[in-house]
């Protein structure tokens, strides 16, 4: 990392660059861009019109920034005045046009971006949020501060998850969809806390093996269909789960994540079309 002006960036003459920005090599910064120190562009990242970073921001390598983003301002909190931790983003993520990702109001966590995430058009992650790897955020998706994104989550468009949610991994938010509780891993869900069915596309797309699918399958209907209250669903699916068990890792990390929630979890919705199917 090299502070600026780094020998190999790019900065169009219309861009202001603070002189406390570390610029990596191989740095574009197009026309109209405004950086704001204190902050940190990796190599490889290209910033390509109209984007605003504010403050404390770290970019790792290789990330592609369209026009109007903007990273890094102040929380859309009306009574927060302290200190903040920033946002870190991490490598080969592409920002699509008018994503806004805000600053943290925790001093010591920033917001946080893994890598290789796609946010499409006017997404936007609130103060806090922490977003794991290879999730896709379509245009639109509103993620609430404090909320907690793991791996392989796709967010549907215009999806809102609200303040301090969690959603587990390989899930999937149907589009104009909210999430007002906790959405468990591997699951789908629709309009408001519905749960629908096992993502089971996504974890073959993953490539997932058919027995494990299986066994989430089973899980599910533990969780959902036999009337269990939560903790006890959990139970039960550790109980199902032994060591060579298919998808052992999987109902373990189902099960730990449904022990640990705050909000509650979404739950089972059973849609008309599979009770006529049953009839």
């Amino acid at each position: 990392m090299l502070c600026y002006p780094a020998p190999l960036a790019t900065i169009h003459p219309t861009a202001i660059v603070d002189p406390a920005v570390e610029l990596g090599d191989d740095v574009v910064v197009g026309p109209a861009c405004v950086v704001d120190g204190p902050a940190v562009i990796g190599s490889g990242c290209r910033l390509i019109s109209h984007v605003c970073l504010s403050g404390k921001v770290v970019l790792g390598e290789a990330n592609t920034l369209y026009p109007f983003v903007c990273v890094g301002f102040e929380a859309q909190h009306l009574t927060h005045k302290g200190g903040s931790g920033g946002v870190v983003i991490g490598n080969h993520n592409v920002l699509r046009e008018s994503v806004t990702i805000h600053r943290s109001i925790d001093a010591a966590q920033p917001t946080t971006l893994g890598d290789n995430n796609y946010m499409m058009t006017c997404a936007h992650a609130g103060h806090d949020a922490q977003v794991g790897d290879r999730c896709t955020l379509a245009s639109g998706a509103l993620l609430g501060g404090h909320v907690q994104i793991a791996d392989d989550v796709f967010v549907g468009g215009n999806a809102a998850v609200h303040q301090h949610c969690r959603v587990g991994r390989f899930s999937l938010l149907g589009g104009n969809s909210t999430a007002t509780q906790d959405l468990p891993p591997f699951m789908m869900m629709t309009h408001v806390n519905q749960v629908i069915s096992v993502n089971r596309i996504g974890l073959r797309r993953a490539g997932i093996a058919r027995d494990a699918i299986d066994a989430i399958k089973d899980a599910f209907n533990i969780l959902y269909c036999q009337g269990h209250a939560t903790a006890t669903a959990a139970d039960h699916i550790e109980q199902a789960r032994t060591p060579d068990h298919p998808g052992a890792g999987l109902l373990a990390e189902l099960a730990a994540f449904i022990r640990v929630t705050n909000r509650g979890i979404c739950r089972y919705h059973r849609s008309k079309r599979s009770e006529s199917s049953k009839a």
